[in-house]
């Protein structure tokens, strides 16, 4: 077992348990549109290409209003179940789907309001942290702002994404990072340091 399929799990027995239609970190998501999002990732690619090129975005709703109407218990257990044979995802699940599934997870464990970081083993804080330090430079968007993000769960480990001059420094857990830098910027427990104008930049 792996720990982006350890969050798989986790996530899949949440969704079961929350139902339907309850908020998420996802704007304008309950519950059963996370699920659908999941479940289009992996077993409709074709679709998902509508996120990112617009002549496409037609067939992304097509496909999304379809699985919509599933069961909500189909759409999570196609999820747990992982990604289809002949998804390349399914070999690389542990390095493809680890910040999906664990950010996921937290979208809808935090969706009510309670975030309350969970007490994960260390070697999930270490995977984690090496997803942090992996993804950092194509997550931390653009913003003339160098940022360093500092590891409290571990040796103090950090990644510094940016060359400028004092720039902004983020600290917490591996997992509180990764939701940072996925953008969970309100509901992740970190401390950001800098200049007010600086923080303001990395923080929109």
């Amino acid at each position: 077992m792996t720990v982006s399929h350890d969050e798989r799990l986790a996530l899949a027995d949440l969704l079961l348990s929350l139902g339907p239609d309850e908020p998420t970190l996802c704007e304008g998501w309950a519950t059963r549109d996370l699920a659908v999002h999941l479940v289009l990732r992996e077993y409709r690619p074709d679709a998902m290409a509508g996120m990112f090129l617009p002549p496409l975005s037609g067939h992304l709703d097509s496909m999304t209003s379809r699985y919509e109407g599933r069961p909500f218990e189909e759409l999570v257990e196609l999820y747990r179940n992982g990604p289809p044979v002949w998804n390349p995802m399914r070999l690389g699940d542990r390095f493809i789907n680890l910040g999906e599934n664990f950010v996921h997870h937290e979208d809808a464990r935090r969706g009510g309001g309670e975030w309350t970081p969970r007490d994960l083993p260390a070697g999930t804080r270490d995977t984690l942290w090496r997803a942090v330090s992996q993804m950092a430079r194509g997550l931390i968007r653009s913003s003339g702002v160098s940022v360093t993000l500092v590891r409290t769960d571990g040796a103090g480990e950090s990644v510094t994404v940016g060359n400028t001059s004092p720039g902004v420094t983020v600290t917490g857990e591996a997992g509180e990072l990764l939701l940072w830098i996925y953008g969970r910027i309100k509901a992740c427990d970190v401390t950001v340091e800098g200049n007010e104008e600086d923080v303001r930049r990395v923080s929109l």
